[in-house]
């Protein structure tokens, strides 16, 4: 449960604002959060996604939502409900009832779904988030603790697939809030350092552990249960590398020498405080923040809480504070948050905000995706859940989550409109010279076949010329694997004078098969031609230019190859 204490102008302000935490509701188990299954590892390598600005930007998440399925106790998550609301409770427009003004895009969902794990992911990366702050209970078996953790172990188990980074914000709180709901806590700070063994053991050890100044980077939201640096020194005991410590903003004193730096939180004093904190703080490691508004729900829910808000002015609140930080010269913005609905604090996609956090976020970063792709995730979502059942789609759709962290989209968005993405071609335009082609001659005459700009490439500047003073034989072929079966054909754009014994652009299925070719003529321009079609049973094919020439003086230029499925 995360407890933000909101802090400005050099003073600690005595206000807890409850995110989400429960605190005013007299049931334990109102407070649960959790997640359900591990989601499993792509086969892809991820590409990470370019920016025009470089500077680290993470996620805060909260991972404590729960449906009646996914709960155990078969009730709605509290995070849903709060004291007074009913999810089952669904109005004219398909909305459930759930404890925010504002509803997700793709409904109340399971934060341990391992779907809606995979949706916000990819959602992060093609909108140029580098990694995920992630809220952490502890490890004490205490009400929903448990299930907290083991939803964030959902999470964190898919980031590396994606190409994110990750790192914990802890909840050293709720070592004190534990008592109220129960548990016995008879050590606390035995229960603190069991939770940093657990991190050194589990997470820090990650190769997508978020690491800054070579050390493991840990936020706690406080601190708010120990508050001297001497109970930190204790915390750390178990590290043999001590963390990269990060308090609240001016909270730093709590944690003395074992604490880098500080970052900055939503309060009511909005860009005042903002300011101030990026002019006069200096700090060895200091974050940014940028926020979309603040409107809680919590009095209407009957949990209590803060009642000042911010506006949201649509994405404009975003934008500001997104810039504020950008402009403050820090290293590192959190955007707070990524799905806290209690607050209203969530920049994932939602029924009033639509995409609009996330393409701002795109465009203020410099990153070359937009609405498209987002919702080409959303729709990845939506096959996930209508075909849930369906082994043999689940594994195209697994294909389509490859090309989408592979920065394919055009591939997946084959697979998720009902197409087969074509086969791709390397350097099919010869501008990395003859990159990913090969070149075979039965006499020693491979050098006629070779890469130039003479009178210009079709679409380009480059082509593959096939030409010699005397007489050649060249074959320029590439070879494709492992694509679907079914019919197919070659086609490219040549441009050829002269005459030659042969000089074709044929494809085969196999190394002995008989080529399926077609003979060219003579072209003063560039002529686009296809080769018959052939069937491919084995998941291969190989094409390309062959040519042979009696005497010198003849050429044939080819740019532009396709390998077309019919």
């Amino acid at each position: 449960m995360t407890h933000h204490r909101l802090v400005t102008e050099g003073a600690v302000f005595a206000a807890l604002i409850l995110t989400g935490c429960g605190l005013a509701s007299p049931d334990p188990q109102s407070i649960t959060r959790s997640r359900e299954k591990e989601p499993t590892s792509t086969l892809t390598a991820p590409v990470a996604v370019s920016k025009t600005f470089t500077k680290k930007v993470y996620a805060h998440l909260m991972p404590w939502f729960e449906t009646k399925e996914s709960s155990g106790n078969g009730t709605w998550g509290a995070h849903w409900t709060m004291s007074n609301q009913n999810p089952d409770v669904v109005d004219s427009s398909g909305k459930r009832q759930i404890a925010s003004y504002y509803y997700p895009l793709i409904g109340p969902y399971a934060s341990g779904d391992k779907d809606v794990v995979e949706y916000q992911l990819l959602l992060m990366k093609y909108a140029g988030v580098d990694g995920v702050l992630i809220d952490w209970p502890g490890t004490l078996n205490c009400v929903d603790y448990p299930k907290n953790k083991q939803n964030a172990e959902a999470f964190i188990n898919k980031t590396a697939a994606v190409g994110l980074e990750f790192a914990i914000v802890y909840e050293d709180h709720n070592l004190t809030l534990a008592p109220t709901y129960g548990c016995s806590v008879p050590d606390k700070l035995a229960a603190a350092r069991n939770d940093m063994a657990y991190l050194r053991d589990n997470y820090f050890p990650r190769s997508n552990y978020i690491k800054i100044n070579n050390a493991p980077l840990l936020l706690d939201f406080g601190p708010q249960t120990f508050k001297s640096p001497g109970d930190w020194s204790n915390i750390f005991s178990p590290l043999s590398t001590k963390p990269t410590f990060l308090t609240l903003w001016y909270q730093i004193g709590d944690a003395g020498a074992n604490a880098q730096g500080e970052y900055p939180w939503i309060y009511s004093d909005f860009t005042t405080g903002l300011q101030n904190f990026y002019d006069n703080r200096p700090l060895s490691v200091k974050f940014g923040v940028a926020y979309p508004g603040f409107n809680t729900f919590y009095t209407a829910g009957g949990w209590g809480g803060p009642t000042w808000g911010l506006p949201y002015n649509g994405t404009g609140t975003f934008g500001q504070t997104l810039d504020m930080a950008k402009n403050s010269g820090v290293n590192w913005i959190q955007l707070a948050t990524w799905n806290d609905y209690g607050e209203g604090t969530m920049i994932e996609p939602t029924r009033e905000f639509g995409y609009g956090f996330l393409t701002t976020l795109q465009q203020k970063l410099g990153v070359p995706y937009g609405q498209g792709q987002l919702e080409l995730i959303a729709k990845l979502y939506e096959q996930r859940k209508q075909y849930a059942g369906d082994a043999a789609r689940q594994a195209q759709l697994d294909q389509a989550f490859n090309y989408l962290v592979a920065l394919q989209p055009d591939q997946a968005a084959s697979i998720l409109n009902g197409t087969q993405p074509p086969p791709t071609v390397v350097n099919a335009g010869f501008e990395s010279g003859l990159t990913g082609w090969n070149t075979w001659s039965p006499d020693g005459t491979a050098g006629a076949a070779f890469t130039e700009t003479y009178n210009g490439g079709h679409n380009s500047t480059y082509h593959l010329t096939h030409y010699s003073p005397g007489a050649f034989e060249t074959w320029t072929y590439q070879q494709l694997y492992n694509i679907p079966n079914g019919n197919y054909r070659v086609r490219a754009w040549v441009r050829k004078g002269g005459d030659f014994h042969f000089s074709r652009l044929q494809a085969k299925t196999c190394a002995e098969c008989t080529p399926a070719a077609t003979e060219l003529g003579t072209y003063g321009n560039w002529t686009q031609l296809e080769t018959p079609t052939l069937a491919v049973t084995a998941g291969y094919i190989e094409f390309g230019l062959h040519t042979k020439a009696t005497s010198g003086s003849s050429f044939v230029h080819l740019d532009d190859v396709e390998v077309i499925r019919q």
